[in-house]
């Protein structure tokens, strides 16, 4: 998630870091999230390549984002470690076979339900699909509140226009 400011905004850093609700991340938090999920579906693959059966521990995502501070993270910083962490969860798929694929797991989330190796493959692949969706409307909507908090601005301090 590298920030292009191009056009010098001076809302960037405030617009990638705004909340669009009270209970919707940012677009950092969501590239946060991001990033982590794609770490901790490599740990599992793993664990379920080498356990029978695992049960995978949740991530606590909503704990783990005001623990981990996503909020305060800079933006580029993230963009670097999502890049590597899906490179990484990448090459935990390269090269395993059929059976390495059908290997089970006890996954907790949203009910404990048993799933596959290719399973934990396209529900990464759904998150990190899902989530640019996310942080694409995050931006959408903290833009949109900062043009109209800059236009109220400018019309305060130019009352004439």
């Amino acid at each position: 998630m590298r920030v292009s400011n191009e056009r010098a905004d001076p809302t960037i850093g405030l617009t990638i870091r705004t909340r669009p609700g009270s209970r919707t991340w940012s677009a950092l938090e969501y590239a946060c999230h991001v990033r982590d999920v794609f770490l901790i579906q490599r740990e599992r693959v793993y664990l379920t390549l080498v356990e029978d059966c695992p049960s995978l521990a949740p991530m606590y995502r909503e704990e783990r984002a005001s623990l981990a501070r996503y909020a305060a993270e800079e933006p580029n910083d993230v963009g670097r470690e999502l890049k590597m962490a899906a490179e990484l969860l990448a090459r935990a798929f390269e090269g395993l076979d059929q059976t390495q694929w059908q290997r089970r797991c006890i996954y907790n989330f949203p009910e404990a339900r048993e799933r596959t190796v290719l399973w934990l493959g396209r529900h990464a692949v759904h998150e990190g699909e899902h989530h640019l969706r996310d942080v694409d409307a995050a931006l959408r909507s903290a833009a949109a509140t900062s043009r109209s908090a800059l236009a109220a601005q400018d019309l305060r301090a130019h009352p004439t226009l």
